[in-house]
């Protein structure tokens, strides 16, 4: 589904056509045309595995839920996490697909998260561990650097009303890193290229579920912004979620501290 979606979408990205604003999805962001086509692709391989006897929902973040056949399980899909990214031509886009046997983000039993603008898929199994592009990923090391998080990324920036936690993070990145697509993010996360991951605004359940499996098989630590769980943390099209994770305990208890 994922390279169906890959293919769909190239010829659009960086163009005025793939650009062009059609209506806001089920998501609440406006629906561009590359957006359009992803999802048109996700659909039509959906029909076709229900046309072979799969019942599932879909839950997408442009049309909302669909079922086809039944409520359990759910396909919870972001054709193109990072539109923005795509829409200018910014290497760095992503399709986020996870496979959930409940409600929860905990209930995620199938995580694949395909880089649209170059190489990796990141996938996951719950129980089974993560492989990046079929091979078992071999992750980097990651510690706390003379005091400060080597690399930070943060994802849904927060409004001025929260500007005192973000500049309490900057001051505490070796180097800060904006990327602009959730779930890629939390892959490069769980690899250890990055060496945490902040989210002061919150990620919809779309962007960070197939993410949040990836981290937990990887044995990241992963919690809310308050040091919290956010594996009975329902994933439906309304949920926000406001993440730290870290391949270490030490740094994410220093990021978790900065936030709190």
């Amino acid at each position: 589904m994922a390279l169906a979606v890959a293919r769909a979408v190239d010829g659009y990205v960086g163009t005025e056509r793939g650009r062009e604003s059609l209506s806001v999805g089920a998501g609440g962001d406006r629906t561009a045309m590359v957006d359009r086509v992803a999802e048109d692709a996700v659909i039509a391989h959906c029909e076709r595995l229900a046309a072979d006897g799969l019942r599932f929902l879909l839950r997408s973040e442009e049309i909302g839920d669909r079922s086809f056949g039944a409520t359990l399980p759910v396909l919870l899909v972001d054709p193109v996490d990072g539109s923005i990214n795509a829409k200018q031509g910014l290497p760095y886009h992503c399709t986020s697909l996870a496979l959930l046997d409940g409600e929860t983000y905990g209930d995620t039993c199938v995580g694949v998260v395909r880089n649209l603008a170059g190489v990796g898929v990141y996938s996951a199994v719950r129980g089974g561990g993560v492989l990046v592009s079929g091979e078992l990923m071999r992750p980097l090391p990651v510690a706390l650097q003379d005091g400060l998080v080597p690399v930070l990324i943060m994802e849904a920036v927060a409004q001025p009303a929260r500007l005192a936690e973000q500049v309490a993070l900057l001051r505490a990145a070796g180097r800060l890193r904006l990327m602009g697509a959730a779930a890629l993010s939390l892959c490069q996360v769980a690899t250890g290229a990055a060496s945490a991951l902040a989210s002061t605004g919150g990620m919809r359940s779309f962007d960070c579920a197939a993410g949040l499996l990836v981290l937990r098989e990887a044995g990241a630590v992963v919690t809310d912004r308050e040091g919290g769980d956010v594996s009975a943390m329902e994933a439906g099209l309304a949920s926000r979620v406001r993440l730290v994770a870290s391949r270490s305990a030490e740094v994410h208890q220093t990021v978790l501290s900065l936030l709190n």
